[in-house]
């Protein structure tokens, strides 16, 4: 479900988000809230069977909705503010896709939270650049299967989120390999 701001929050926002000092104060909430994710989806209408979908996501309690809505302010509106799925009390602000992170998300690291980072002046961080930059690199939207598990590879080596009910590597690459052709984007 949704939640929406009213027009006089909506304003506040849309000017707090143009200050600098703002923006490190937001990608504080980052550091400690904060994920940069690479979903591996299953899609029977792709090539490969499986596509890459990069994903940025911030998760508060709900009083924190104002904060949330400075996220989708600053990068353009894209994204929305929604329930954690199984949570009343907890909104989460989600912008996917590789061009929303080249364009918004990546920049936005670099500059207000990287160099200031623990969790994200490490190796993952760079990993997960390296992926939008192949992702985006497709000109034709396509990859072929050898990159495409060298990507998921990287994926899995990045994630510390792997639970039960994931996938397992050697599960995935069945997937692909199961199936000819190129992967769509």
């Amino acid at each position: 479900m949704k939640v929406k701001l009213d027009l006089n929050q909506q304003e506040r926002i849309n000017k707090l988000v143009q200050v600098d000092n703002y923006k490190f104060w937001l990608g504080g909430f980052i550091e400690g809230k904060g994920a940069l994710v690479i979903s591996i989806v299953k899609n029977e209408k792709v090539s490969h069977g499986i596509v890459l979908q990069p994903e940025f996501n911030v998760a508060l309690h709900e009083t924190g909705i104002n904060i949330l809505y400075s996220y989708k302010s600053l990068f353009n509106n894209l994204g929305t503010v929604h329930k954690e799925s199984g949570s009343d009390e907890v909104l989460v602000y989600t912008i996917k896709g590789t061009q929303n992170m080249k364009e918004y998300i990546i920049p936005f690291f670099e500059k207000y939270i990287v160099e200031y980072s623990y969790k994200f002046r490490s190796e993952v961080f760079q990993d997960f650049c390296n992926i939008i930059t192949k992702l985006d690199s497709n000109e034709k939207k396509t990859i072929k299967k050898e990159e495409l598990i060298e990507l998921i590879k990287k994926v899995y080596t990045m994630s510390s989120d792997v639970n039960e009910e994931s996938r397992t590597l050697d599960k995935v690459i069945k997937i692909i390999e199961k199936r000819d052709g190129e992967y769509i984007k």
